[in-house]
C-alpha cells in the first residue's frame, strides 16, 4: 500500500509507482497546518478509507523538512497497526530536521533553499513545472533556477 501526503506528492507518486511491479493499492491523506509547523498545529483533512491493519505500507512524501509533520502522520498511521511502515521520499532537506525520522527510500538530499516544481508549490503555483527548481526570495514570481 502506497500512501501519499497530499498535494505535492502527487507527480512522484505517480512515476514511482509505475516503477512498481508487484500488486499496489494505493490512498491519500490530506494535511493542514496552522501558523508554525509544530504537532499541536497539525490537522488531518482527509484520512486513509481503506484498512491497512496487517499490511506493508510505504508512506510517499514529496519532501521532509524538519519532519514534525511526518512524525505526526507516522504516529497516526502506526495507531491503524500496519505490518510496516517505511518512509520514501524524493526530497530530504535534513539541514532543517527537529524530529529523529527514519527514511528508508530518499531520492535527493537537498540544501536549505525553497523548492518549487515537480508537484511542489509556492502559493499554489509553480506545481506544474517538470523539474525541482529553487525559488529565489527576491524574485517569487520569477521562473525557478533548475
Amino acid at each position: 500500500m502506497l500512501i501519499g501526503v497530499l498535494r505535492g506528492v502527487v507527480v512522484f507518486m505517480a512515476d514511482l509507482m509505475r516503477q512498481i511491479n508487484l500488486p499496489t493499492q494505493i490512498e491519500f491523506m490530506e494535511i493542514s497546518h496552522y501558523g508554525e509547523e509544530r504537532e499541536e498545529s497539525i490537522e488531518i483533512l482527509r484520512d486513509v478509507t481503506t484498512d491497512i491493519k496487517g499490511r506493508p505500507v510505504i508512506l510517499v512524501e514529496d519532501i521532509v523538512d524538519t519532519g514534525l509533520t511526518l512524525r505526526y502522520v507516522l504516529e497516526h498511521l502506526n495507531a491503524k497497526n500496519p505490518s510496516s511502515i517505511k518512509v520514501c521520499a524524493l526530497l530530504d532537506k535534513s539541514v532543517r530536521r527537529m524530529a529523529r525520522i527514519p527514511l528508508e527510500y530518499v531520492g535527493f538530499q537537498i540544501p536549505d533553499e525553497f523548492v518549487i516544481g515537480y508537484g511542489l508549490d509556492y502559493g499554489g503555483r509553480y506545481r506544474n513545472l517538470p523539474y525541482v527548481g529553487v525559488l529565489k526570495p527576491a524574485e517569487p514570481k520569477a521562473v525557478a533556477q533548475r
